[in-house]
């Protein structure tokens, strides 16, 4: 009996603890930062889909893996897969290289996240300078 208690108390906490980890949640604005008075909405996820503004234009991010760090964008009637990279404090790196043949990566953040505040105070000291 005590086993099978034991057993049954085992498997509530792996249920709990599996049920309560949580993936990295990337929904929010993000703002790309090319000065303190010159910020530009460029994403904005919504659960695992979204958009992202590239040159002026609209493109649908169709699926994001969570797991393999991935976007899925639509362009032009094709999908392209973005690496990225994103971390605690608010900042997204999507990695644009396997498009256009270049070491291209783009940093956006998060609309008021510590990244966001951080970019915007760098922005303003070299404007300063």
């Amino acid at each position: 009996m005590k086993k099978l208690f034991g057993l049954l108390a085992l498997g509530f906490a792996v249920i709990i603890l599996a049920s309560c980890s949580k993936k990295d949640d990337l929904s929010g604005s993000y703002y790309w930062i090319r000065g303190a008075d010159s910020q530009q909405l460029a994403v904005k996820i919504d659960g695992d889909s979204g958009k992202i503004k590239v040159d002026g234009t609209n493109y649908s991010i169709t699926k994001i893996d969570q797991d393999k760090k991935q976007l899925t964008i639509s362009a032009h009637g094709k999908e392209y897969v973005f690496p990225y990279t994103h971390d605690e404090s608010g900042k997204l790196t999507v990695d644009e290289s396997s498009v256009y043949s270049r070491n291209d990566k783009e940093t956006y953040y998060k609309k008021d996240s510590k990244a966001y505040k951080e970019a915007i105070k760098k922005a303003k000291e070299s404007e300063n300078d």
